[in-house]
């Protein structure tokens, strides 16, 4: 027992001098670039979350315009109908006179006037009181119209603070990733944390997993089914942290946010922008003309290059949502969408994974604010949330 202690210490001090201290240094510099990485993507969720809210202002806007004109209209409407009321109160004296000043001898000329001033007053009354209710309720469409579109100038504003600190966050991480990630060491260190954050991820699934069946099985109730995932793809890797696809490290994925496990299947891709982006989860926001969002956005510098996430064949094209986009056919059967590039590389036909096919732009509907809308559509089919397969690509 002793002797093997004493083999412990002599080894521990024969080791290299540098050693410790380099590891050391790998390790503080993967820490730099995983906690650049989430300030980067806080940065970016902040100014995505904002341009959702700015969406759901201008369609709230949008619909109290059209209330604001129908109103318009009715009140429109209802004055025309006020003014005949009173024209009409002047006609019903008759083309003899005006009743108060002319005898009416006959009984029936009596009942019938009354009878008709009566149906006058009422259904005048009647009408002045709508039109009355409607100009109130006009009123009000148009103090919130007003305060509507204050609220839109504010988050305007806000808007584009925001979108100017996620791009400073975006170049502070591409700089500190170009310093960083040159060092094989930092790198392995990088990819060793990722491998870490991804077994707790997944020993937390796990357990989460155990405990709901445990809690069906007291119940009564059958655990719901696993998700099968497509050809080409796992699942089970939900999301928050790496996995064994790569990324820009060539060593996992990044990511150590728990709070996006469980959001969906897992493709196994790289990551599409090569260098250093931000991105946010979301899938499902709110976009201009009630659309809602299919895809995850990830902001990097104008002429950040992409490359192709799984080898396939490549087709080239351009629309007016999308402007210039390519659509990437994987020889897994998933189907990969990029939109709002600024230029191509290379032309239509089969490209190799890794093969740089675009630059990251602002065409299209993005106008002002370079990145990449990115979708996945497993077996070609419908699109489903790729910020999972993005996080565990070391996006």
């Amino acid at each position: 027992m002793a002797a093997v202690m004493v083999g412990v210490l002599v080894a521990s001090f024969a080791a290299p001098a540098g050693a410790q201290t380099d590891d050391d240094a790998a390790q503080q510099a993967a820490r730099e670039i995983s906690e650049a990485r989430e300030r980067a993507n806080e940065a970016a969720t902040a100014y995505l979350d904002a341009e959702s809210q700015l969406a759901v202002l201008q369609l709230d806007q949008d619909r109290l315009r059209t209330e604001v004109e129908d109103l318009e209209r009715r009140v429109a409407e209802l004055r025309d109908a006020v003014e005949q009321i009173a024209v009409t109160r002047f006609m019903s004296s008759g083309a003899s006179g005006i009743p108060i000043l002319t005898d009416l001898r006959d009984p029936n000329d009596q009942m019938q006037a009354v009878v008709l001033s009566q149906v006058v007053a009422e259904s005048g009354a009647t009408t002045i009181d709508d039109y009355d209710a409607l100009n109130d309720e006009l009123d009000r469409k148009r103090e919130d119209l007003e305060e509507s579109e204050r609220d839109l100038e504010r988050s305007k504003v806000e808007l584009l603070e925001l979108q100017a600190e996620a791009e400073a966050e975006v170049e502070r991480l591409r700089e500190i990733e170009s310093q960083r990630l040159e060092d094989e060491a930092v790198a392995a260190a990088l990819a060793a944390q990722q491998r870490e954050e991804q077994r707790q991820l997944e020993e937390l699934q796990r357990r989460q997993a155990e405990a709901a069946r445990n809690a069906s099985g007291q119940l009564g109730v059958a655990p719901p089914a696993a998700v099968s995932a497509p050809a080409g793809s796992t699942s089970g890797n939900l999301g928050a942290s790496g996995g064994d696809a790569g990324g820009r490290t060539g060593g996992g994925g990044a990511g150590s946010n728990p709070r996006f496990a469980g959001d969906g299947i897992v493709v196994t891709i790289i990551c599409p922008v090569l260098g250093g982006s931000a991105y946010g989860d979301t899938w499902g926001a709110p976009r201009s003309g009630g659309r809602r969002h299919q895809g995850v956005d990830m902001l990097a510098p104008t002429g950040t290059p992409l490359q192709a996430v799984v080898s396939g064949t490549l087709t080239q094209g351009n629309n007016r949502l999308g402007g210039i986009t390519v659509s990437l056919l994987g020889d897994t059967g998933d189907r990969f969408y990029y939109a709002h590039l600024s230029a191509y590389e290379g032309v239509s036909g089969r490209v190799e994974q890794g093969q740089v096919i675009g630059y990251i732009g602002d065409t299209g509907n993005a106008t002002g604010t370079p990145h990449l809308h990115f979708e996945i559509r497993p077996g070609a089919g419908v699109p489903v949330n790729p910020f999972p397969s993005v996080r565990a690509a070391g996006c």
